[in-house]
């Protein structure tokens, strides 16, 4: 007599195993993978052959501004100027203006169309300032609840203002943590705040109050940039926080590897032996990563770099569609701009899929149970193509993405609200 089970995926393909096989899942885990399963199931899926991976990881996104920029015909926010201190001004005023009950209604929509591009687990940066307080963070814990069934979300405290040049907000992003915030985050210490060592030390000083971890924001470029860096994986070690800190976006490391000047050239391979003393992460975004970005040197010194879709439609930027997938069929076509033909290829395919899925899991801190393997938790998407590379190119809605054993997106529309 044949076995019964929740749901069972068949004729899926799992790379990991170079095989087409059937899925088993029961009380939202994997309870058996193999060919020619015997058992019948509430219901089953037909992956047709098609590729099935675990759901993918955005590893540093924005839900709370996401698709403020959807205007009622054309997009909002992309006429005029676009620099660093204009943005962050028109940050906090939008902020100051919306309301709750607009904040969730963006960040459920932005968060529902993540899930439905196969994003299942979630690094999500919340901004905090003395002014607009913890407004924002309260709307996206009360999201997170809403839709913890279908997506699991960690949240920084980001303050966009700087902790030095804004003060109160080392206090609102206190007041996160307390509320329920899983991480504190943080922001240039030389461009934003004039003085890297304090910066970063408040950082650290906030994180070990509260025994979380930093994802810090890291843009300043060149010399100082690498320098902020080094300090930041310098201090990780001195701190005792090895393995729990993130920088994300990182624009010195392209200029490093891009054939700029030769000292900093030469700075890079340093560099990245510190960030391995430290098991620093780092967190490239495909809307701002330079063609040089050395995501392959990464890889090859065993260090970790994930990818986060950053901006959708908002302030900031006017496009996004928080679609990993979308991201890095863009972020290949960047990076050859830079390494010709390399990340066309299925290697370099390849590795662009180990941003969405193994790094980041290994950013989030979820690799221990991260991977279709009996047992862990079934969480996956059943995509409609025959491969990863092949999903990144064609960038094909999933057919179906499953957490905890409950089909939670089904060809591009959500099955559970």
């Amino acid at each position: 007599m044949a076995d019964t089970t929740d749901l069972i995926v068949r004729n899926g393909y799992l790379e990991h195993k170079d095989a087409v096989v059937d899925i088993a899942i029961s009380d939202g885990r994997i309870q058996d993978i193999t060919t020619g399963l015997n058992a019948n199931a509430e219901r089953e899926l037909d992956a047709e052959g098609d590729v099935v991976s675990p759901g993918l990881v955005d590893a540093h996104f924005h839900t709370d501004m996401a698709l403020a920029a959807a205007g009622d015909r054309y997009p909002n926010y992309n006429e005029g100027t676009f620099g660093k201190e204009e943005l962050v001004a028109k940050s906090r005023d939008f902020f100051s203006n919306e309301s709750i009950d607009d904040l969730k209604s963006r960040i459920r929509r932005a968060t529902k169309r993540a899930v439905r591009n196969g994003v299942l687990h979630m690094r999500n940066h919340v901004y905090v300032d003395s002014v607009v307080g913890t407004k924002v963070v309260e709307a996206t814990l009360e999201v997170r609840d809403e839709l913890q069934d279908v997506i699991d979300m960690q949240i920084v405290a980001f303050p966009q203002q700087g902790f030095l040049r804004d003060p109160g907000s080392q206090h609102a992003a206190r007041e996160a943590l307390n509320m329920g915030a899983d991480l504190v985050g943080g922001i240039d210490p030389a461009s934003m705040n004039n003085d890297i060592e304090t910066t970063i030390d408040t950082w650290f000083d906030i994180a070990s109050d509260y025994d979380v971890g930093v994802d810090a924001h890291v843009h300043d470029r060149g010399t100082v940039g690498m320098y902020t860096l080094e300090r930041l994986a310098e201090k990780t070690v001195e701190r005792g926080y090895e393995g729990r800190v993130t920088a994300g976006h990182c624009f010195a490391l392209a200029d490093a590897a891009g054939g700029g000047a030769d000292y900093l050239n030469s700075r890079l391979e340093s560099a990245l032996e510190t960030f391995k003393t430290a098991d620093l992460n780092v967190v490239t975004c495909y809307q701002s990563t330079r063609p040089s970005m050395p995501i392959q040197q990464f890889q090859n010194n065993g260090l970790v770099m994930a990818h986060g879709t950053d901006e959708a439609q908002d302030v900031w930027e006017s496009h996004g569609n928080m679609n990993s997938l979308e991201a890095m069929l863009v972020a290949s076509l960047k990076l050859r701009l830079n390494s010709g033909r390399q990340w066309g290829t299925n290697e370099g395919l390849a590795s662009l899929w180990q941003l969405i899925t193994e790094e980041g899991a290994a950013v989030l801190g979820i690799d221990d149970e991260y991977d279709l393997q009996m047992g862990t938790p079934a969480d996956l998407v059943v995509h409609g193509a025959s491969s990863p590379q092949s999903a990144i190119i064609e960038n094909t809605t999933p057919r179906y993405v499953v957490k905890e054993g409950q089909v939670v997106a089904e060809d591009g529309a959500a099955t559970r609200r």
